[in-house]
């Protein structure tokens, strides 16, 4: 063991343990992950002088593999360079390259904008964001999980699963929904459809959908194997594309489609089955972006010739291929939640605003029973609120930390923090989302921003900055 001393050495050998098996079966020397191969020379070298013994009279205990040193190459083998952690590459990656996306590692290679000849990263947001504020964008959301859950059971199961109503969803419509785990917390969230009576459609975020599957199938196989109900990843057969804007609808029209795309047909939360460009489509209203928004999901072979197909159709419309930065910067201008980001492991649904929507659902769900601690019910637990400096040119960072009231120092405790920041095309000026202790209940008050060595002051703020009506995205 690593933590043999002299001191050690020498009780066992007052204790009569002499003999080199029993010396190191009451020290536990040779123990650790060398078994022995190249801390025990040393315990050996001090039983022979403890014993008045040459070394070489000392003996030796049983080596167990590696008896050899191995190096960490031969462990490693082939896993070095591109081969260590595979790239996961998006179906339309070669279109991508042509349009000179500008990748990042986001457990999948993504675009986090398209930066033009000349223009930085920061400006290629910014003309992307404007893009789909004015025009039309599109965006690869292929990585997005794609969950199919069937059976008679389907919708009993998924109503355990989420904090939201499942069996009153009805075939052909979506619905926006938190899955938390059995402390009452946030792990997951996503859109879900219902495809058909007993044929649901469960969209996860892109770095959560192994371990939501492998927790649905937890669930049923361990707590309810009576349950009907099979669990089907099909995140990789399905390429996923996002038009949005306020010519989405136009764009997904001149592509060629059977599904009647009029609101009255297919209103924001609705999906349809059809055909696009020639291809077999599912079509879900839904909107990461505050804009009219059409999630188009082909079989993910044909994903390169519809992303370009999308970019001719779109031309005329002035369409805007946008990254992950650019979205980013459009949900923040919504406020809508990011989880991952704007939520940690003891965020809760009240905590993000969505308490009551919990406390309304009168069956059972993972979780349920943690919401009514008295640690989950105090009103001055975090909460999720936009933040703007005083100062317009102050731009604000995630991870500064937040005091009440204006003027303050630290040492102090951390009343929250800021959890997502970007400077906002649409506005004009720096906003910010964060949590904030008792936050639904201070809005308009001042706080101050620790940003290292820096402080300044914020207004606590709504959260959601852009159309809080949701005017656009339902038109």
């Amino acid at each position: 063991a690593h933590d043999v001393t002299l001191g050690d050495a020498e009780l066992a050998v007052r204790e009569g343990f002499v003999s080199v098996e029993h010396f190191k079966r009451y020290t536990t020397t040779g123990m650790s992950i060398d078994q022995g191969k190249t801390g025990n020379l040393n315990a050996f070298i001090v039983l022979g002088a403890l014993t008045g013994r040459g070394t070489g009279d000392v003996g030796t205990t049983t080596f167990r593999p590696p008896y050899v040193p191995v190096t960490l190459g031969a462990f490693a083998g082939r896993r070095t360079g591109e081969f260590y952690a595979m790239r996961r590459l998006l179906p339309a990656h070669a279109v991508h390259e042509r349009l000179q996306g500008r990748f990042e590692d986001y457990g999948w290679q993504r675009p986090d904008c398209y930066p033009r000849p000349g223009e930085s990263p920061q400006d290629a947001v910014r003309r992307e964001v404007l893009a789909v504020r004015s025009a039309v964008g599109v965006f690869d959301n292929s990585p997005i999980g794609k969950i199919e859950v069937r059976g008679p059971d389907a919708g009993r199961f998924l109503d355990r699963v989420y904090i939201n109503n499942v069996p009153g969803l009805a075939v052909g419509r979506a619905r926006y929904g938190l899955m938390l785990n059995e402390n009452g917390v946030i792990i997951d969230d996503g859109v879900f459809v219902r495809l058909a009576a007993d044929h649901f459609l469960l969209n996860t975020t892109s770095g959560g959908v192994g371990r939501i599957v492998a927790m649905l199938e937890e669930w049923l196989q361990c707590e309810w194997p009576g349950l009907r109900v099979l669990v089907d990843d099909q995140t990789t057969q399905w390429a996923n594309f996002t038009l949005a804007g306020p010519r989405a609808r136009a764009v997904l029209a001149a592509l060629g489609t059977d599904i009647d795309l009029a609101p009255a047909a297919l209103p924001h939360m609705a999906a349809a089955e059809g055909s696009v460009a020639g291809l077999r489509a599912r079509v879900i209203r839904v909107s990461f972006s505050g804009e009219v928004s059409f999630e188009i999901n082909v079989p993910a072979r044909h994903a390169g010739g519809f992303l370009e197909a999308m970019l001719d159709a779109g031309a005329p419309h002035g369409i805007t291929p946008y990254g992950v930065e650019s979205l980013m910067v459009l949900r923040a201008e919504k406020g809508y939640l990011h989880v991952g980001t704007d939520t940690d492991g003891a965020t809760t649904p009240d905590d993000v605003g969505w308490g009551a929507v919990a406390r309304r659902k009168s069956g059972d769900f993972i979780g349920k029973r943690s919401l009514f601690r008295a640690a989950n019910l105090d009103a001055e637990r975090k909460q999720f609120v936009g933040l703007e400096p005083l100062d317009a040119k102050r731009a604000l960072r995630p991870g500064g930390h937040l005091l009440l009231g204006a003027n303050r120092q630290p040492p102090a405790l951390t009343d929250g923090w800021v959890t997502s920041a970007c400077f906002s095309p649409t506005l004009g000026r720096p906003i910010a989302l964060g949590v904030l202790r008792g936050g639904r209940e201070r809005l308009g008050e001042f706080v101050t921003v620790c940003d290292e060595e820096d402080r300044y002051a914020a207004r606590v703020v709504a959260p959601t900055f852009y159309d809080p009506e949701n005017v656009r995205l339902k038109t």
